[in-house]
């Protein structure tokens, strides 16, 4: 896509104040990114999110993050407040620009698909978000959330690090099926579609691959959903 047509999309740079969630990932940003290298647990939910939806040249990912995941499936745009993960996503390829989920410098109607990819727990207004990506969004476009239920076993892991004090789950906030469903539906989206992975423990020495299983499953580990905007 050309310079041209980034412009066309762009309406604004509104970078904001940095939340703290964000300070917390850029002050561990090479660390964080490490993660991913030849990780079982990254290629499942890979997996989950190739089987749910084919990407569209005019996509984004909000909270893009280190740009691991909009590398990997081909995402054209990401938007972070984390300035050091941007310039990591830069380096892949990604299109980076510095802004907030509740605020996207992105024009009305101009995107085909809109991915919360982990990142939904970690903003201040997750319901101004959504209705963001509404925004953006043309009538019939895409939402994709790939997030973890909180009543699941791994959601009781990152919440017990969480009241821990973990550097990063301490600034999230764990979403439980039906309560997300509902908030996604009140931003005018209507559910189409989902995949579920990681049913496996948090507890095992040693992850292993998992082929993902149709349909929103709470007490799997990964869940894929995907709304169609009204």
């Amino acid at each position: 896509m050309s310079a041209t047509t980034n412009k066309q999309l762009l309406l604004k740079q509104n970078k904001g104040i940095i939340p703290q969630a964000s300070e917390a990932f850029n002050e561990i940003a090479e660390t964080y990114d490490s993660w991913y290298d030849d990780n079982p647990l990254f290629k499942c939910e890979l997996n989950a999110l190739n089987v749910v939806v084919s990407v569209s040249p005019l996509s984004l990912e909000v909270g893009v993050g280190s740009g691991r995941f909009s590398q990997a499936l081909g995402i054209r745009y990401g938007v972070d407040p984390a300035s050091r993960l941007l310039a990591l996503a830069m380096n892949r390829g990604v299109v980076s620009i510095q802004a907030r989920a509740e605020a996207l410098p992105f024009r009305k109607n101009s995107l085909e698909q809109v991915y919360f990819i982990f990142s939904l727990c970690f903003l201040e207004n997750s319901s101004k978000a959504l209705q963001e990506a509404a925004v953006v969004l043309k009538t019939g476009g895409l939402l994709i959330i790939g997030f973890v239920p909180k009543d699941s076993k791994w959601g009781s892991l990152y919440e017990q690090k969480k009241q821990e004090g973990h550097p990063l789950y301490k600034y999230a906030s764990f979403f439980c099926l039906e309560n997300l469903l509902s908030n996604i539906e009140k931003a005018h989206f209507r559910i189409v579609g989902g995949t579920s992975v990681l049913f496996q423990s948090p507890n095992l020495k040693k992850y292993h691959p998992e082929k993902p299983i149709k349909g929103l499953h709470s007490k799997a580990g990964f869940i894929v959903l995907v709304a169609e905007r009204l």
